[in-house]
């Protein structure tokens, strides 16, 4: 069983991370070529094409200028992204054997980096796959990343997890993965006003609830996801298809 999620706007590289093994990103070479085309944007540019205040593209155009192209420098991504899903993920209490399973059966997408797997360093950044400041990006990561991923899935049980948004997901070419792959996307939904509706923010809660959920229970029968309890959520089937399963609170 292979997860999938997407990275986070937020990043910590102030605290140290865990002494655990790491390794190196499997397109590094991608990414330098990616940072290197952006690092002739001013902060002004970047604040009118990406529409964020000054301080964040000044930050953003500090990271292109940073960024390292030649020393393995950085931070764990599993450790360097924050945010709503890495927060509930909560990977500063794994032991060392959970990050030895999450580095086999996680994967996190990156408009930067393409695939990492849990351990790869990476270095501080700012991009996703919508930017305004580069064209082209799906059509640079969409083979690459649907021949990792496909390997990965060939290796293994030809199983993925999507807890990934729409955004990331759309990395891969879904008719190029393998025949018989089964691709279930967990759903998560709050009632409010008699109606069921996808919240963003609770949602990505739930998917690193999950993301944690199948790494300690080193769950590899995806049924057994319908366990899934935490926040309150629980499996409807009766809302669920074979490609969608939602879970409600």
């Amino acid at each position: 069983m292979l997860i999938i999620l997407s990275p986070s706007k937020t990043i910590n590289f102030h605290t140290p991370a865990p002494p655990f093994e790491t390794t190196w990103p499997l397109f590094a070479s991608k990414a330098n070529k990616i940072i290197t085309s952006l690092r002739h944007f001013s902060a002004e540019d970047i604040a009118q094409r990406e529409r964020v205040s000054l301080k964040i593209a000044f930050a953003t155009r500090e990271y292109f200028h940073s960024f390292s192209t030649t020393q393995h420098v950085g931070k764990p991504a599993l450790f360097a992204y924050t945010g709503n899903v890495f927060d509930k993920l909560n990977p500063s209490t794994f032991s060392k054997d959970d990050i030895t399973y999450t580095q086999e059966h996680l994967r996190i997408f990156s408009a930067l980096y393409g695939v990492l797997r849990p351990m790869d360093i990476i270095q501080p950044y700012r991009l996703d796959m919508n930017s305004k400041l580069i064209d082209g990006l799906y059509d640079t990561w969409q083979e690459p990343t649907t021949k990792e991923i496909s390997k990965l899935l060939k290796a293994d049980d030809n199983i993925l997890i999507n807890l990934a948004s729409a955004e990331y997901f759309k990395m891969l070419n879904l008719k190029q993965l393998p025949a018989h792959c089964k691709i279930i996307t967990p759903v998560f939904k709050q009632e409010h006003n008699g109606k069921y509706t996808v919240n963003s923010l609770f949602a990505k809660q739930a998917r690193g609830w999950m993301s944690r959920f199948i790494i300690e229970n080193r769950i590899s029968n995806p049924e057994h996801l319908q366990g899934f309890t935490e926040g309150g959520y629980y499996f409807r089937p009766e809302l669920s298809n074979n490609k969608e399963w939602i879970f409600t609170r």
